[in-house]
């Protein structure tokens, strides 16, 4: 019944809108801005947390340069964990600006070139509370303000910053509660250790806070993306430890939201169902301000970790190519043995290429043995010209294995990504190996590019009969995930060289090994990919549609490349003009299957 009432009251909203044609979000110039009476009242609402943002670099511009305060950025703003706090940053500079050099504020650029806006929120919301998440969410909706919700701020496809936009920011809901055996609200039994954190919890603390009390849950490498923000409502993906554990949404037992409506949820397998459902694979900001999540938490138990490097100069393609056919037909061998594995391929400090793979035995202790059995598959090496060298370490908790200390970037550091599933048959395919191996080998890579995997398969193919989640149904039988990263040079040229690069050369070289079925990870996804709803859900998107138009009818939340992105423009500003054939329809099926 609640589905069939909202459903309706979608139908009479989309109604309002056939009539009123094309509407767009409230703009600083226009009257429907708040004033500064409403912003101060907000604030108060708020215990004082609302803030005036300018972007970070802004102190080392005319008209606002401060010596002082430019010199104590330039300090900071290397710092992951700082950019992370910093609403007026990202991790990345890419996702701070626009395409055009009106829309720029770079560190290292000539304090003489003024400062712009660009991407950045004009005011952020610092939450500290669901109840302030309520309140920023009915502030927004009752002024028509463009919203964007930061974590941390690792995006990689701009979907943590808009302009003339009012962001959440999510960053300090920081509480950590370990359950020995948890209770899902509505069940009936327990389901075991987990761990219930906040929403800006990053990977590096919940990791430290883990290895004091003895568990780690599935989470990623870098130590300041958030634990519970876009990385696990696009998925969750780990390098090693989703092949023995499976996604990040995999182990999610219980999540708290706040709606469009400004409601706090709690959605599980018991309640709010469809939007349990949508949160866990559907992406971050979409659906929600997600303020908790309770996920399964597993011992910290010993691990060996044996690493084996490869090199070779430039121009010896062929056995760079017998070289990198080797390593990924080991991580083939060990992968079916149910050894995790990463592959890592970049230029090396020197004019040669580098790879490296690095294996992890979990429960293991024997670090000789391990490094024994990986080394019989790399002999006979020396004999193609290639060299190698080969480690192990013993760890007595696998949270060693990963970093908990924040990055620390160069100046105006900047990323663009692609990605791309390699199937099962592909993969463990007896010509597998070597064909991967020789698309990675013609790729062509900036010195500071990098391209690894991330294990997939054993139990993340495993869980398709189990967890049901809307991540697109090739991830169940896909082996592993290809992530290509092109450093951005700063500048608007460098931006727009790196997409093009990126867009038309080397993604087209890794699509092209299984070019009629590919399937991309959204947080890792290319930055103008056409074709999102496809590569990122498949037969899934139509489900978190329907969805997204009953949880959030307005459209309150909306991201770059995200559910019901192709209703608006590039910014979310605007919504596109439809036909109202097209419309019907989609109302007509939304009450048909309600």
């Amino acid at each position: 019944m609640y589905g069939l009432l909202a459903t309706v009251a979608g139908l009479l909203s989309w109604l309002s809108f056939w009539m009123d044609g094309p509407s767009c979000r409230c703009r600083p110039q226009e009257p429907c801005w708040p004033d500064q009476q409403q912003w101060a009242a907000l604030n108060t609402s708020l215990d004082g947390v609302l803030l005036h943002v300018r972007p970070v670099a802004s102190v080392c511009h005319e008209p606002t340069f401060d010596q002082r305060s430019c010199g104590e950025l330039l300090q900071l703003t290397a710092h992951s964990a700082w950019r992370a706090a910093q609403p007026g940053a990202l991790q990345h500079w890419v996702w701070e600006t626009g395409t055009d050099s009106n829309q720029t504020c770079l560190v290292g650029s000539p304090k003489e070139i003024p400062c712009h806006q660009g991407q950045i929120p004009l005011y952020s919301a610092a939450v500290r509370s669901p109840r302030h998440v309520q309140r920023a969410v009915k502030f927004a909706k009752e002024h028509k303000l463009r919203v964007v919700i930061k974590n941390t701020g690792h995006d990689g496809s701009g979907r943590s910053s808009s302009p003339e936009s009012f962001q959440i920011h999510t960053h300090l809901l920081k509480d950590i509660t370990y359950h020995a055996d948890f209770l899902v609200s509505g069940a009936i039994a327990p389901s075991g250790p987990a761990v219930t954190i906040g929403a800006g919890v990053m990977h590096g603390e919940l990791y430290a806070h883990g290895s004091r009390q003895g568990f780690m849950v599935v989470g990623g490498e870098c130590p300041t993306v958030g634990a519970a923000g876009g990385f696990l409502q696009a998925g969750g993906v780990s390098s090693f430890f989703s092949h023995a554990h499976g996604l990040a949404v995999d182990n999610v037992l219980e999540l708290q939201v706040v709606t469009a409506d400004g409601e706090v949820l709690t959605a599980n397998n018991y309640q709010n169902q469809d939007l349990f459902w949508a949160l866990r694979g559907g992406g971050g900001g979409t659906f929600g301000v997600l303020t908790q999540a309770t996920l399964r938490a597993y011992p910290d138990n010993p691990v060996v970790v044996t690493t084996v490097a490869v090199s070779a100069p430039r121009i010896h393609h062929l056995s760079w190519t017998v070289g990198l056919a080797r390593i990924l037909a080991t991580l083939q061998s060990l992968n079916a043995e149910g050894v995790p594995g990463q592959f890592i391929l970049g230029p090396s400090p020197t004019s040669s290429l580098k790879a490296s793979l690095a294996v992890y035995f979990l429960n293991v202790t024997d670090a000789s043995a391990m490094e024994r059995r990986v080394r019989q598959h790399f002999a006979s090496l020396g004999e193609e010209g290639l060299s190698y060298t080969l480690s192990s370490e013993s760890l007595t908790r696998v949270s060693s294995a990963l970093r908990m200390a924040p990055d620390i970037y160069p100046e105006d550091y900047g990323i663009l990504q692609g990605s791309m599933l390699v199937s099962d048959k592909l993969f463990n395919s007896g010509d597998g190996p070597r064909q991967m191996a020789e698309a990675f080998a013609r790729l062509p890579m900036g010195t500071d590019d990098i391209l690894f995997t991330s294990n997939l398969g054993g139990r993340v193919t495993t869980n398709a009969g189990i967890s049901n989640t809307s991540m697109h149904p090739a991830w169940r039988s896909s082996a592993q995930l290809i992530t290509f990263v092109r450093a951005v040079e700063p500048s608007i040229e460098g931006k727009i060289a790196a997409v093009e690069g990126l867009t038309n050369i080397q993604m087209p070289i890794l699509y092209a090994l299984e070019p009629l079925s590919r399937v991309s990870y959204l947080n890792l996804g290319a930055p103008n990919e056409r074709d999102f709803q496809h590569v990122y859900w498949g037969d899934n998107y139509d489900r978190l549609a329907r969805i997204k138009r009953i949880v959030d009818k307005d459209d309150l939340f909306i991201t770059r490349l995200g559910v019901g992105s192709e209703r608006w423009d590039e910014d979310g500003m605007c919504r596109k003009s439809r036909s109202v054939v097209s419309r019907a329809w989609e109302l007509l099926s939304d009450i048909m299957l309600s």
